[in-house]
C-alpha cells in the first residue's frame, strides 16, 4: 500500500529534521550555508533514515534522491529569513519529494511495512512527533508573523511554554483519538480560567494566541488520524 511507504518516509523525515536536529545545528547551517559540515552530516542522516525506513536494500537510489533534494532545499532555506512562510514552504517541499518518490517506487515495486508493524502504530508515532517540535516551531513563527509580543523573559518563557504546549497537544490528541470530547472541553476550560487570572496583558495575549494555535494543531492532527484509521 502506497500510504504505508509514504508514512514511513515521513516518519524518517520527522526524525531527521526535528528529533535529531537541534537549534545549534540549524543556526550553523544558516550562518555557514554550504560551508557548514552540519549540512552534509544532516543530509547523510536523512539518506540513512530514509533507506532504513524502506527496509529494502534496493531502495538506496530513492533514499539518495531524498537526501540530495533535502540538501538543496535546506541550502535554499538557509538564504531565507526565519519566517513562517519559508518554514511551511520548506516542509511542503520535503513532503512533495517524499510523495513523488513513493509514486515512483510503487510504479515498479510492491511494498509493505516489515516485521508486521501496523500502519496505525506508525501513524500514531507520526502524529505525536508532529505535535512536538514542528508544532512548537510553527506556533513560534506564527506569533512572530502576526507581531504577537513575547513577554520580556521570552527565552525562558518560550521554553517553558513549548513544554507545556507539547504536553497539552499530546493530551488533546489522545482525547480526540478516544473521542472523549468532554475531557477536551474540560482541559480548555481549565486553562482559560488560569489565563484570566493573569493580569499581565502582553503575557496573556501571547499565551492565549499560542494556546489557540496549539489546540487547533492537535485537534486537526487527531481528526486526521481518526479519519485515516477509520
Amino acid at each position: 500500500m502506497w500510504l504505508e511507504l509514504f508514512v514511513c518516509l515521513f516518519l524518517a523525515h520527522l526524525m531527521a529534521d526535528f528529533v535529531l536536529q537541534n537549534n545549534r545545528i540549524c543556526k550553523d547551517k544558516v550562518e555557514r550555508k554550504w560551508r557548514s559540515p552540519n549540512l552534509y552530516v544532516h543530509v547523510i542522516v536523512v539518506f540513512a533514515l530514509s533507506w532504513l525506513a524502506s527496509f529494502d536494500v534496493s531502495f538506496w537510489w530513492c533514499a539518495a534522491i531524498i537526501g540530495v533534494s533535502h540538501f538543496f532545499i535546506d541550502l535554499w532555506k538557509s538564504f531565507r529569513q526565519e519566517k513562517v512562510e519559508w518554514f511551511v514552504l520548506d516542509q511542503v517541499s520535503h513532503i512533495a519529494v517524499l510523495a513523488i518518490i513513493t509514486w515512483l517506487w510503487y510504479s515498479h515495486h510492491e511494498w509493505s511495512i516489515a516485521f508486521g508493524i501496523s500502519l496505525k502504530v506508525v501513524m500514531v508515532i507520526v502524529a505525536f512527533l508532529v505535535c512536538w517540535k514542528p508544532a512548537n516551531i510553527f506556533i513560534k513563527l506564527m506569533l512572530k508573523h502576526f507581531s504577537v509580543k513575547m513577554p520580556e523573559d521570552k527565552e525562558v518563557g518560550f521554553k517553558a511554554g513549548a513544554l507545556i504546549g507539547t504536553v497539552e497537544r499530546w493530551l488533546i490528541l489522545i482525547f480526540v483519538c478516544l473521542q472523549r470530547y468532554e475531557a477536551l472541553g474540560l482541559l480548555i476550560a481549565a486553562k482559560s480560567i488560569i489565563r484570566f487570572r493573569d493580569k499581565e496583558t502582553v503575557k496573556t495575549e501571547y499565551v492565549l494566541a499560542g494556546t489557540l494555535l496549539s489546540i487547533f494543531i492537535a485537534v486537526v492532527a487527531g481528526l486526521l488520524l481518526n479519519g485515516v484509521m477509520a
